[in-house]
Parts: C-alpha cells; sequence; structure tokens
C-alpha cells in the first residue's frame, strides 16, 4: 500500500490531480539542471526536515483544485521528508514551500507558463524565487520584500539566505555552490567520480590486503607477548592479593590491639572511678566519725555541766540544810534562855 509520510494516505490525494499534464522536461539539458538541482538540495538537506521535490503539484488552498503549481524543484523548511503525491498545503502545517526553482525550456507555451508563475509564487508566500535559462545562460533572482518578490539586477554572486547555497555566474558560466564550497555536481561527474573512487578504493583494498597479512603476523607476536604478559599480571596479581590479605590482617591485629587497649583503658578508668567513690566513701565516714565524735564531746561537757549543777545545787541544799538546823538549833537554845526567837533579829 502506497504511504505518505509513513501514514495511510489521505482522502484528499485523491480529489486533487498528482499531474497538471506537463511534461517535466522537454529537453536534456532542462532535465539534467533540474535533476542536478533536485539531488543536490537533497544531499545538503539529508539530515534536516526539509521536504524536497521536483515537479510536484503544490496546492496552497483547499478546496480549489484549480489553484496550483509545479515548481522545477522547491523547498520547505521544516516540513519532513518523505514520499508525497502531491503537497497539499492543509496538510503540511500550512507551511509553503519557500524556495523554488523553475529551469526554463525552448517551448514557448511552457516558458509563458513559467512567466506567468511570479504572481502565483507572490501570493502563496515563496521567499526565494530563482529562474534558470540554461540555452541563454540567464539566471534571474527574486526574493521576498513585503508582499512582494523582488528582482535582483546588476549582481554575479549570491547566496540563498535561507538555503546557505551560493550562485555564481557571468556571460559564459552558472555555478551553484554548497555552503562548504563544493559546486553542485551532475550525475555525470558524478558517475566519474565513482569510477575514480572505485578505483582507488580496489587499490586501497589491495593494500588493506597485504597489510593484513602482516597484521595477523603481528598478532601472532603480539598474542604471544599478550599471553606472556597476562602471566605476569596474574602473577603481580596473586603477589599483590597476597600482600593485601597481610595488610588485613596485620590491619585486624592492630583493630584488635587497639580494642584491647581501649578496653583496658576503659577498666582503668573504672578502676579509677571506684577509688574516687571509695576515697568519696572514706572521706564521707571520717567526716561523719569526727562529727559523732564533736557531738559526743558536746554531750560529755553537758553532762559535766549537768554534774557540776547537781553538785552546786546539792552543796547549796546542804547549805540551806545546815543553816536552817543551825537556825533550830539557836532558836531552841534561845528558848532554853527564855528568848524568844522572833524578837531576836
Amino acid at each position: 500500500m502506497f504511504q505518505v509520510q509513513k501514514k495511510p494516505i489521505h482522502p484528499d490525494y485523491y480529489k486533487y490531480p498528482s499531474s497538471d499534464g506537463e511534461p517535466m522536461a522537454e529537453t536534456t539539458l532542462h532535465f539534467r539542471w533540474i535533476v542536478k538541482i533536485k539531488e543536490n538540495l537533497e544531499t545538503l538537506t539529508a539530515d534536516k526536515d526539509i521536504f524536497v521535490a521536483g515537479d510536484l503539484l503544490w496546492y496552497p488552498v483547499q478546496g480549489h483544485t484549480n489553484i496550483c503549481k509545479a515548481p522545477d524543484v522547491m523547498v520547505v523548511i521544516g516540513r519532513p521528508k518523505g514520499d508525497r503525491l502531491s503537497y497539499l498545503q492543509w496538510h503540511e502545517e500550512n507551511t509553503p514551500p519557500q524556495v523554488v526553482f523553475e529551469i526554463y525550456s525552448k517551448s514557448n507555451r511552457r516558458r509563458m507558463n513559467k512567466e506567468n508563475l511570479l504572481k502565483f509564487y507572490e501570493k502563496y508566500g515563496v521567499e526565494e524565487f530563482y529562474s534558470y535559462d540554461p540555452v541563454k545562460n540567464i539566471f534571474v533572482v527574486h526574493v521576498r520584500h513585503g508582499d512582494k518578490l523582488a528582482p535582483l539586477e546588476g549582481l554575479q554572486k549570491w547566496v540563498s539566505p535561507l538555503l546557505n547555497i551560493r550562485f555564481e555566474w557571468n556571460e559564459e558560466r552558472f555555478e551553484i555552490y554548497h555552503p562548504n564550497g563544493r559546486h553542485f555536481i551532475s550525475f555525470e561527474e558524478l558517475e566519474r567520480k565513482n569510477r575514480y573512487l572505485t578505483m582507488e578504493y580496489q587499490e586501497v583494498q589491495q593494500l588493506r590486503l597485504q597489510e593484513r597479512k602482516r597484521l595477523v603476523e603481528v598478532e601472532k607476536r603480539a598474542d604471544l607477548e599478550k599471553q606472556k604478559a597476562e602471566i605476569a599480571e596474574q602473577k603481580a596479581k596473586a603477589e599483590k592479593q597476597k600482600a593485601e590479605t597481610e595488610r588485613q590482617r596485620a590491619e585486624a591485629e592492630k583493630q584488635k590491639a587497639e580494642t584491647e587497649r581501649r578496653k583496658a583503658e576503659a577498666e582503668k578508668q573504672k578502676a579509677e572511678t571506684e577509688r574516687q567513690r571509695a576515697e568519696a566513701e572514706k572521706q564521707k565516714a571520717e567526716t561523719e566519725r569526727r562529727k559523732a565524735e564533736a557531738e559526743k564531746q558536746r554531750a560529755e561537757a553537758e553532762r559535766r555541766k549537768a554534774e557540776a549543777e547537781r553538785q552546786r545545787a546539792e552543796a547549796e541544799r546542804q547549805r540551806a540544810e545546815a543553816a536552817e538546823k543551825s537556825k533550830k538549833l539557836l532558836a531552841k537554845k534561845l528558848k532554853e534562855l527564855g528568848i524568844d526567837p522572833e524578837t531576836v533579829s
């Protein structure tokens, strides 16, 4: 089944004719120029979303099958490559061809049709219009200024603003160049170039065959050296692994010793903490003992003081008893003497 841009063909493509009834070219010279421009532009835009076509009908307005033209070569920037029955602009995000090429032939009727294209291209959005008469060697450049395609006169060189290709012309010749400076080549030039490249390729292939034989011998020697190197590498690797194992073992011993040292240090710190705690308990007990001794001494002092008070009171009591006895004895003697004790002061 025919595909358009890798999608099933749209019914519109059956409604709009894919041919205008005109031949693509009326002379071999005319045909060669169309193919030369079209194929070189295909090469130039190979890796870009730029659609290039030759003698493809372009319909700019939907519903009008009579509004169409088939440029000898047209370039649409921003549209993907792919096969099309015709260029229906409304199926192409309404993008018109920006660059068109027309190659004039000897046919008066075809020449008149070509000359009437300018208004069509002006109206429907072409930015650059290039026409060439290969018989008379006349090249004309039209570029858009506002809503008009204006001719550029008095030039012998021109670089396309959109394609960056260069045109050079004078009374004797007309050439087109790629942006890298390489000129557009024809199929004949390409064939000659291909034949030359084929011969070069065969010579290169012969040299490559000889070189390959030499490389086979070199590779054999290299394989032996490689095997020797691999054995040495394996040995070195084994030594390295052994050294790494020893290093890891030494590191483990070191870590173990460090763990033991830290453990001993922790035990030492723990013992010191216990010693300090015991010392603190001892000091606390000594303080309690001294406090108890002080209390004992105070109590003893209080006891001695109380004993002294008791002894003093006892002495006072005894003294008072003695005084009372003396008083009673004196009163008795006074009474015996017939003296009233009350009258004696």
